[in-house]
């Protein structure tokens, strides 16, 4: 199952429940857990989440039941993340899209880059239009990512790989110096950048996922928006996704 934190005054949790694969099928498995929103029952047993999406919900759909929340308030000026843990085979790169799907098949991080574009340059055109209201003067998007192997830091988008150390910085946050960041003009920049560090990331062959990823990866978008009321006011929100390595590996 993948877990998604959900933006607002507390930290909500979802399970995605991933169908069987072929080879399980094949040695006669059988699917145990069974979806009953809000809750998942295996046997007797029954836990209970904000949300649950069964083995039947598509891409798309999971897509337009998580965004809304995290969309508005990361456009709105708050940071927001999702964050997919699960064991290895769970389904958390799929779901999340770190790595390159065919389009009925993308994950949730390339479908949030298009809806925050597509949004961001709407609100743009209906500004140059405008004749009363708030105003977006212009805005700015950066992307980052790095990778957490062990207890090294790696930039994904610099080919060196050299590991970055972590700092405190002025707002009592943590950092990690040297990080690297691109700026984005579209959705399809964006992916470009998440497919250059997907091909840098760790990985290693396990006996449930040929391909499955030994580390967490966290890709982070920072958006910047100048917009006019009275006065010129500059937001700065970041929208950080969290594809985390199996959870036996913790």
């Amino acid at each position: 199952a993948s877990s998604f934190t959900m933006t607002g005054s507390q930290v909500r949790v979802g399970v995605r429940i991933r169908p069987l694969t072929h080879k399980e099928q094949s040695q006669g498995g059988k699917n145990v857990a069974k979806a009953q929103p809000p809750s998942v029952s295996i046997g007797s047993r029954s836990f209970t989440y904000d949300q649950v999406f069964d083995t039947m919900i598509s891409q798309s759909s999971l897509f337009h039941q998580v965004s809304p929340p995290l969309l508005d308030s990361f456009l709105e000026g708050y940071n927001a993340t999702i964050m997919a843990y699960g064991q290895t085979g769970s389904g958390k790169t799929f779901t999340m899209g770190s790595e390159a799907h065919s389009e009925g098949e993308s994950g949730l991080i390339p479908r949030f880059m298009e809806s925050i574009f597509d949004t961001l340059d709407r609100k743009k055109l209906e500004s140059d239009t405008a004749k009363s209201g708030p105003v977006l003067l212009n805005y700015s998007i950066n992307a980052s990512f790095l990778e957490v192997y062990g207890e090294d830091i790696h930039d994904l988008l610099d080919k060196d790989r050299k590991p970055l150390p972590l700092r405190d910085d002025a707002n009592g946050g943590v950092v990690a110096t040297g990080l690297t960041s691109h700026s984005i003009t579209s959705a399809k920049e964006a992916l470009n950048v998440l497919n250059d560090g997907t091909l840098n990331r760790t990985t290693a062959a396990t006996l449930m996922n040929l391909t499955s990823s030994r580390s967490h990866a966290i890709f982070t978008i920072y958006l910047s928006q100048t917009i006019r009321t009275e006065v010129d006011v500059t937001t700065t929100s970041k929208f950080t996704f969290v594809d985390l390595a199996g959870s036996e590996r913790m």
